[in-house]
């Protein structure tokens, strides 16, 4: 996992954390021991620590109890007969250790909204939940304290990190969730227990795993709807058919949809494009139209930004002004990866959206370059775990470039190579490298004054290698 396990204050003794998960007490210290703190990565424990030990693909939380004691961890949670000897150390045996780091997170959200008005927004999406994310937690933050997720947390393992760091002084957490395999959302879903759940659209992100197509993505994704409690708020994109098929599973919560139709509550009325200063975006709410300036370019993005308005009103149970809305996208931090603008010398732009991709988010990002004056450059690499609509996808993405208006593209390898091939047809300069590493020094060399460079490929692909090289060669404007 790239992003580091955050620090958490967590109180449980052994006792406690045995009746959350169904676990049974090895060994206590008497008087009982209270943690400050959890983690599952035994580089972040600290004194009075305690440390989950998960079974991972590459590696075993239970090698490292040694080293969490050794920093000062005082309670382990172990599997059914993987209890450490060490006396140093209590221990708590549960049948599986990552269903119970969730219930733990579960189980200390749940105590945290004891605090008045706490509410906790969760947000999953093919595309664009990252930037939703990002947009809801600005707007909240503009009322109150607000907990979100950071990085990549938004698994099993990384979205109970973010849960237990929510402390009293939070009102709000906002929760991102990804997905990669069946019953994931589900998952996620009964641990963060959200009193507002949104769906930002369904793509073909991940279809490989979950049956490869659009109704299965969906079924997976409107897990999030059936976990909304009967008191909540399900917020969804009126315009995605697929995510409103999937309404009826949260026939007893409150339904608020966002999107360009009329029916929409929260409406994306019209934008005005700004080049790379973003777009000005005209929103709708019930009798009320109000214009605001998101600094990031394309209509995904705006489309972002009411999804996140109409998350954020949710859970704030009314409407939000429009002086803190406006002044929190005054205020928004560039979202590294994910559709950063990046100013470099000699005038060239580089539209860093490098952290992943999919169909539906390359699109979006393509149509965002063709709204930018000047000569338009594409880095595109491989969309990955597509299933066995990978060829077609990729091949299919050769018109898109070709409708971007894009002069010159550079694949870096793989099935991207398909791409380069259908645009090549349709008349675009096409550049084909063998991987990320080698679109970096052909991006070098080509790129001149004045371009606008769009960065975009599966995580897999490193295409952040490209980015980093055009900045180590041009530099970055200070503005």
């Amino acid at each position: 996992m790239a992003t580091p396990i955050p620090m958490n204050r967590a109180s449980f003794d052994a006792e406690a954390l045995a009746h959350i998960t169904g676990g049974r007490v090895i060994r206590a210290a008497q008087p009982p021991r209270a943690t400050v703190g959890l983690t599952t990565d035994s580089r972040t424990v600290v004194p009075g620590c305690g440390f989950v030990c998960i079974r991972g693909e590459h590696n075993d939380g239970h090698d490292y109890i040694g080293s969490a004691v050794t920093a000062g961890g005082i309670l382990a949670v172990v599997e059914r007969g993987r209890a450490p000897s060490d006396e140093r150390v209590d221990a708590v045996e549960v049948d599986d250790t990552l269903a119970s780091w969730g219930a733990i997170a579960r189980a200390h959200l749940r105590a945290w909204r004891g605090a008045d008005g706490a509410r906790v927004v969760a947000i999953t999406g093919s595309a664009g939940k990252t930037t939703t994310k990002e947009l809801c937690a600005a707007l909240l933050s503009a009322v109150a304290e607000c907990h979100a997720t950071v990085g990549n947390l938004n698994n099993r393992v990384g979205l109970p990190a973010v849960a237990l760091a929510t402390e009293p002084r939070h009102r709000f957490a906002v929760l991102e969730l990804g997905m990669s395999v069946p019953g994931e959302i589900a998952a996620l879903a009964s641990i963060a227990e959200p009193d507002v759940g949104v769906i930002t659209n369904v793509g073909l992100a991940h279809a490989g795993g979950v049956g490869g197509t659009i109704d299965a993505v969906a079924r997976e994704k409107g897990a999030l709807f059936a976990g909304v409690p009967l008191e909540g708020i399900v917020v969804a994109n009126v315009d995605d058919p697929a995510v409103v098929s999937q309404l009826g599973r949260a026939e007893r919560a409150r339904h608020v949809l966002f999107g360009r139709s009329e029916r929409a509550d929260v409406r994306l009325v019209r934008r005005k494009p700004l080049g790379v200063e973003g777009s000005r975006i005209f929103v709708r709410r019930g009798d009320r139209e109000s214009a605001f300036v998101l600094a990031i370019p394309g209509e995904a993005a705006a489309m972002d930004f009411v999804a996140a308005l109409a998350a954020a009103e949710a859970a704030l149970g009314g409407p939000l002004d429009d002086v803190p809305i406006a002044s929190a996208l005054r205020t928004l931090a560039p979202i590294a990866g994910r559709m950063q603008v990046r100013r470099l010398r000699g005038g060239i732009v580089v539209l860093d959206d490098a952290y992943n991709a999919n169909p539906a988010s390359v699109r979006a990002a393509l149509s965002a370059l063709g709204e930018i004056a000047g000569r338009r450059v594409a880095v595109l690499g491989e969309m990955r775990e597509l299933g066995s609509m990978s060829e077609r996808e990729h091949e299919d993405l050769g018109v898109a470039v070709a409708r971007a208006h894009v002069d010159f593209l550079v694949s870096c390898g793989g099935l991207a190579d398909l791409t380069a091939a259908r645009a090549r047809r349709e008349g675009v300069d096409v550049l084909c490298t063998k991987d990320a590493a080698e679109a970096a020094l052909a991006s070098v060399e080509r790129v001149r004054e004045g371009d606008r460079v769009l960065v975009k490929a599966s995580r897999g692909v490193g295409a952040e290698r490209v980015v980093d090289a055009l900045v180590r060669a041009h530099g970055e404007e200070t503005r």
